[in-house]
């Protein structure tokens, strides 16, 4: 049994043309640009026809014996010619000008709103398709569309008015020759209709193998502390080699196609013009036509055939767009989840939270439920603090809260108000949320802080960096709040990151705080005065904690033990310390059976 090839994985066929493809994507930014268009028309008809008039001189110019040397005419002739260069020169100038205008607006407007459309999507599209095969398709997928818009497709529609033009000219020359030729012409559209498939369909396929290389590229180099921590650089390069071996490959296999294409047209065009120059040179020695027409004719097959020829590369360009164009149109041909008719709007920010038989299975797994018939009620100002083991549900509650997931059953409400009838960027707004792995960006301190604020007043921004203990350390640093973190925080501590990505919660003031993990990577010591601002802050919005470490949520009005996706406990940390359960338990790995009697007896 033959063993699989690495090219078995690729689309098989494909239903539209090229162009068909191309037009689908791009067709409705057109009429945005009807102006310009126009004009790289004209210019594009101007260019062409100067090419097309030339080989009317030129057979004029033999039978007339204009160009003999010594002819009243021959200065006035090649100023005239000299004339048409230039005019020649300046419409193409405008041509190739317009149409990469066109071109780079075009890529602008769909890079948009390519981006745009992803951002509508919900979490579970992103699990789906990763980032770094998102960014392919808003990069390398569109440089490819955009080396057709701007070189491409003016080249093709240049050379298509000059094949029009030089087969009206060969057919007014000389039917018989232009008739020999109409039987050549066909075959030389085989080769482009057979191999540009083969284009479009491996052209498509690379940028699918380079979606994976980049993804691997991407996870290796933002955990590259993971990688060099285990030793993993051998197996990566490994990794990697393979896939850039895969995607290698790919390209090569579209590459021979195409080598075939060029290949192929190249022969079966100069066999064609060396038949046809043979036949009219016969018809000139059997006085059917004169020299000066047979050299128009071939000038003009010589046109029309060079153009054919170059469509050949220029298909082969269609082709590798149009398998861009597919893998851009499978995105924008989803349909995100339909916005919810609000009934209801609140100016209540109260923070009161509850939740009423909240179940929730992820759509992969929709038998495994993650929380089952969840109630829970928090008031304005409460601390809630969710403890349980690995797996229990606590963060897939907040995801829920934040709506990144939709509850498989059960409401959730805010205010009062049923989540269902809620804006979500209203929801968001109410909500502020620290993780465990902070999230900074690659920017100053300053847009750091202010992400997803309208306007922020300084004031409060270095109140805020005070809460968190940080106001100090930004003030230290050369460029204060406009100094750059780099990538992803790197020139920050681990603990400075956490407190940065808390200070700009505390400036959206958000009504309901969720914190996951949130002091866990600070010292000791900024985790106290974290600890005692956020006290503070506690009782002016209501507060859900999920936390490891009992000692950080002792002193919350209510613990929440959660286990199996089921409140097996609530109450205070005194009330939960006189019950045997899994409370208990984690108290007693973590504080010890001595502290635990004395919690008891109190």
């Amino acid at each position: 049994m033959r063993e699989k090839s690495f090219y078995d994985d690729a689309p098989k066929h494909e239903s539209k043309a090229p162009i068909g493809t191309i037009w689908t994507l791009l067709g409705k930014y057109i009429r945005d640009f009807s102006k310009p268009i126009i004009i790289a028309s004209i210019m594009l008809a101007v260019a062409a026809g100067m090419v097309i008039g030339f080989g009317k001189f030129l057979s004029f110019s033999v039978n007339t014996g204009l160009l003999t040397k010594g002819s009243d005419y021959f200065g006035w002739i090649l100023t005239g010619l000299g004339a048409s260069v230039i005019l020649l020169a300046l419409a193409s100038y405008a041509r190739t000008y317009y149409i990469s205008w066109i071109g780079e607006q075009m890529m602008a407007r769909l890079r948009y709103d390519l981006f745009d459309h992803i951002l509508k999507f919900p979490i579970s599209f992103f699990e789906e398709y990763q980032p770094a095969n998102l960014v392919t398709r808003l990069t390398s997928d569109m440089n490819l569309l955009q080396l057709v818009l701007t070189n491409s497709l003016g080249i093709f529609i240049r050379n298509a008015l000059i094949i029009a033009g030089g087969i009206a000219m060969m057919a007014i020359t000389s039917w018989k020759l232009f008739g020999l030729s109409c039987l050549i012409v066909p075959t030389l559209l085989l080769p482009v209709v057979y191999f540009g498939k083969i284009v479009r369909l491996y052209g498509r396929f690379a940028q699918s193998v380079l979606a994976d290389l980049a993804q691997f590229i991407d996870e290796t180099l933002n955990n590259i502390k993971t990688v060099l921590l285990f030793s993993h650089a051998a197996q990566d390069r490994a990794s990697f080699h393979g896939y850039n071996t895969h995607f290698v490959q790919a390209v090569l296999k579209s590459a021979k196609a195409r080598a075939k294409l060029v290949g192929f047209a190249m022969v079966l065009i100069f066999s064609g013009l060396c038949t046809v120059a043979y036949l009219g040179a016969q018809m000139v020695f059997e006085q059917i036509i004169t020299k000066g027409d047979l050299l128009g004719f071939l000038f003009y097959a010589v046109a029309v055939c060079g153009s054919l020829g170059s469509f050949s590369a220029l298909f082969a360009d269609f082709y590798r767009a149009a398998g861009a164009s597919d893998r851009i149109l499978e995105i924008m041909n989803l349909s995100p989840p339909k916005a919810i008719l609000i009934k209801q709007r609140t100016t209540k920010n109260h923070g009161i939270l509850a939740m009423h038989q909240l179940s929730f299975s992820y759509p992969s797994r929709p038998d495994m439920k993650v929380l089952d018939q969840l109630n829970l009620s928090v008031l304005p100002g409460e601390t809630v603090a969710i403890v349980g083991p690995s797996g229990a549900g606590k963060s897939t509650i907040f995801s829920l809260l934040l709506k990144f997931y939709e509850p498989s059953s059960g409401n959730i409400y805010l205010d009062g108000i049923n989540y269902q009838n809620l804006p979500v960027d209203h929801i968001r707004h109410q909500l502020g949320l620290v993780t465990q792995d902070a999230v900074i960006f690659s920017t100053t301190i300053f847009e750091n802080l202010a992400y997803g604020l309208d306007t922020v007043d300084e004031r409060n921004l270095w109140q805020a960096l005070e809460m968190v203990h940080l106001k100090s350390f930004v003030e230290s640093l050369p460029y204060s709040l406009q100094t750059k973190v780099g990538h992803r925080g790197v020139k920050l501590s681990g603990g400075q990151k956490q407190r940065l990505a808390l200070a700009r919660v505390l400036l959206r003031r958000p009504s309901i705080l969720l914190l996951d993990e949130a002091t866990n990577s600070l010292d000791a010591e900024s985790d106290f005065i974290v600890q005692q601002n956020l006290k503070i802050l506690s009782k002016q919005c209501t507060t859900l904690v999920i936390a490891h470490r009992l000692s950080t949520v002792m002193e919350a009005d209510k613990i929440m033990v959660l286990n199996h996706g089921h409140i097996e406990q609530i109450g205070t940390h005194q009330e939960l310390m006189h019950k045997e359960g899994l409370y208990r338990n984690y108290a007693n790995f973590e504080f010890g059976s001595s502290q635990i009697q004395t919690a008891i007896s109190i």
